[in-house]
């Protein structure tokens, strides 16, 4: 399971907020649960980029995490957390995604982006949520 499928429950329970049938919720409910377990099982607590629920020793497994040199990098292996294999690169979506993220989690105005107006894709763009029109009769 790609960890990009962990935006899903959160697209599905504001579906079942805005009407859609409950078994949306479930699922969302569901998912979640997978992916917080691919953070609680690993030793470092970080997820792998991609999780194979069969996977097999030695495989290779991607994240970010901060370095002491100052920056962010990808690790080879979440399963270390001695030696986690850190890569010589930071990831461009770390700034025009993760920061974006922070920025809107910490901010002092609750109203920035209403999250009862927009929803956020996973490149975190917010996108508007359009109002339905009631029922014709």
């Amino acid at each position: 399971m790609d960890h990009l499928v962990c935006f899903l429950p959160g697209t599905l329970a504001l579906g079942a907020h805005h009407g859609l049938p409950d078994d949306h919720l479930e699922l969302a409910r569901e998912l979640m649960e997978t992916c917080y377990q691919m953070y609680a099982q690993m030793e470092t607590g970080l997820s792998p980029e991609i999780v194979h629920f069969n996977t097999h020793q030695g495989s290779v497994r991607d994240v970010d995490v901060k370095v002491s040199t100052g920056g962010y990098t990808s690790i080879n292996n979440v399963r270390d957390p001695n030696y986690p294999s850190p890569r010589d690169k930071m990831e461009s979506f770390f700034l025009g995604e993760t920061l974006k993220y922070m920025y809107l989690l910490f901010s002092d105005d609750p109203e920035l982006v209403g999250l009862d107006h927009y929803v956020f894709n996973t490149e975190a763009h917010p996108l508007p949520i359009w109002p339905t029109d009631p029922p014709q009769e």
